[in-house]
């Protein structure tokens, strides 16, 4: 049994026997290892505490594991490790989970998003702090805390739809993740949908406003739709024309010339995608009447002069 008040010492060497039984002990050892973790966080918390960085040296140790069971259980087991460390030490346990949300095995995957759930509770925590009495105003470091905590929570999104992404994307043609057969696939986009369906993402996803650099590289991506599709639909005009006519606008009626440039009098699919671009260009290019800015520039610029 495990020495419930030791030293700090005896403490992590405690930690390091169970996490040997996590990783190759038999299916008791393994078991009777979780329950350790438990009854040691509950009985000798701030001592726990104090030692749970021990799990961090564990996580690069984890392909020495040979059994999925091993494997599954070491990832249940770092659960509370995940509730200690996730503020202070967000990116390894990132990493470590989306790998392991890759792993071929579901029990593995299945064992991984419930340990990670803890990092859902640690971002929204810290992007959305909490100040009493109310009204209270953020200290500078509070607002650098809640400033990177908001970064780390919308990047982590962006990062698990581009692993998506890369997926073989006839696993994507089901309109509910509960619907789709059991895969990474499925792992990731149970993650995904639990980490944006919390209020406070929902909250930062319609505050967050794109940087410079994104307005850029938004707009080489329309000029080069645009160019694509003016060759697509055989149209007599260029980028140049598009672009020109959107900078020289002066009211509404001059997108609706601008869509002209396209139509063909095709489907109603190809209409909706030379609206849904038009739109997009319209935004993201630049307009004489807001000193050459775009749309999306000038609400950037208003927003940070708030």
């Amino acid at each position: 049994m495990p020495q419930l008040h030791g030293s700090k010492k005896e403490l992590e060497f405690e930690l390091r026997r169970i996490f040997e039984k996590l990783m190759f002990g038999s299916r008791e050892e393994y078991t009777e290892a979780k329950r350790q973790i438990e009854k040691l966080w509950h009985t000798s918390r701030r001592g726990f505490d104090g030692c749970a960085v021990v799990a961090l040296e564990y996580l690069p140790r984890f392909d020495e594991i040979k059994t999925v069971e091993n494997q599954a259980a070491f990832c249940s087991g770092l659960s509370i490790f995940y509730l200690i460390l996730g503020d202070d030490h967000f990116e390894i346990l990132k990493n470590f989970t989306l790998k392991a949300l890759q792993h071929p095995h579901g029990h593995v995957r299945e064992s991984i998003r419930k340990t990670a759930d803890w990092l859902c509770y640690s971002l929204s925590e810290r992007a959305d702090t909490l100040v009493y009495p109310e009204g209270k105003k953020l200290s500078e470091q509070q607002k650098v805390a809640q400033a990177e905590a908001r970064s780390q929570y919308l990047d982590l999104v962006k990062e698990i739809e581009a692993i998506i992404d890369q997926l073989d994307p006839d696993q994507n043609n089901f309109e509910y993740i509960g619907e789709m057969k059991p895969s990474v696939n499925k792992s990731l986009q149970q993650f995904w949908a639990r980490l944006t369906e919390t209020p406070v993402y929902k909250r930062l996803s319609e505050q967050r406003l794109p940087s410079p650099m994104e307005i850029y590289l938004e707009r080489k991506r329309i000029e080069t739709e645009i160019t694509a599709m003016l060759k697509s639909t055989k149209s007599d005009y260029s980028l140049h024309d598009v672009c020109d006519a959107i900078f020289r606008e002066e009211d509404n009626d001059d997108m609706m010339r601008i869509i002209a440039m396209f139509d063909r009098g095709g489907d109603t699919e190809e209409l909706s995608n030379i609206l849904e671009l038009v739109t997009d260009a319209w935004n993201y290019l630049p307009h004489k009447a807001l000193d050459g800015k775009s749309p999306a520039e000038k609400f950037l610029e208003i927003q940070n002069e708030i």
